[in-house]
């Protein structure tokens, strides 16, 4: 049984991604307002109840955020080191093999895995990768930052209120948080059953540097976040939820931020697609070391 161990996180992620692209071949929606449902009421009550209910400490905050910013250095040197090794550039490809999949597959995992600890943290950790996307990663994609952007976002409010209900101790009425927890709650394989719809309507494939963008996200991720926990030192289950999101597959919205500013789109939607269907084999392979 300890041999199909890893497994039990996955099988229930990878099912409703399945399902979710399942479904895009038999119904065609549009999922723009299940996304303003995520975005503006769902996402905001997980990392609001998530962040609220259950103690973190200011060591485990900067444990997090200092792990997170060395798996982006990391990363960010071999996207430098393929450049100049292959002679190619391109921000369509610096993105996706940079940004994880915080939010749709990281959430989920680490709260299969590793129970609420680790969803706590890997929404705490979601909050950091979005909040780099839309500012960093901008800056990546046209040289300059948007940080209006960032804060138009309701999940970094939510995380402040969250952090603050927690590091101060206050007690929210239960008649307030069930609601907010069952809304946070039910996000989750919404998230998941979207990714699938939107991994299905991806037109077409690359190959060649897309595969090179799908590794250095998920082979070299998945090393500079052994170096970084190695290097600040952490332990237990920030440890492991440090190890998984240095391994998950790129973002859907990675593919959606390079069509907006017109870099590459094509080939970082194929980075998405293959390192997503890489991580089907990668991530037991990850659970089976840290489990």
């Amino acid at each position: 049984m300890e041999l199909f161990k890893p497994l039990s996180p996955v099988i229930p992620v990878f099912f409703l991604i399945a399902l979710g692209f399942t479904f895009a071949r038999w119904k065609r929606i549009s999922l723009a307002s299940v996304t303003e449902i995520m975005v503006y009421l769902g996402t905001p009550s997980l990392v609001f109840t998530s962040l609220s209910s259950k103690p973190l400490y200011a060591g485990e905050l900067a444990t997090l955020f200092s792990g997170i910013l060395a798996i982006y250095g990391g990363v960010g040197l071999l996207i430098a080191v393929y450049f100049v090794v292959f002679r190619f550039h391109s921000r369509g490809f610096a993105l996706p093999a940079l940004f994880m999949n915080a939010g749709n597959m990281g959430i989920p995992l680490a709260l299969f895995a590793f129970g609420h600890a680790g969803m706590q943290r890997a929404t705490l950790l979601f909050v950091m990768c979005t909040f780099l996307q839309y500012s960093v990663g901008i800056f990546i994609l046209q040289d300059r930052g948007n940080w209006k952007e960032v804060f138009r976002l309701p999940l970094i409010y939510a995380t402040i209120v969250g952090l603050g209900v927690n590091l101060f101790q206050l007690r929210i009425p239960e008649l307030l948080f069930q609601p907010l927890a069952m809304l946070g709650q039910a996000i989750i394989p919404l998230m998941l059953v979207s990714l699938g719809y939107r991994l299905y309507n991806v037109a077409s494939l690359q190959w060649g540097h897309a595969l090179g963008g799908a590794l250095v996200r998920i082979v070299g991720g998945f090393g500079a976040a052994n170096l970084a926990v190695i290097l600040i030192g952490a332990e237990g289950v920030n440890r492991q939820v440090l190890l998984l999101y240095g391994c998950l597959p790129s973002a859907v919205v990675n593919f959606v931020l390079t069509e907006k500013y017109r870099q590459d789109p094509e080939l970082a939607a194929s980075i998405v697609v293959l390192s997503t269907l890489i991580s089907v084999v990668t991530i037991p392979i990850v659970f089976w070391l840290i489990l």
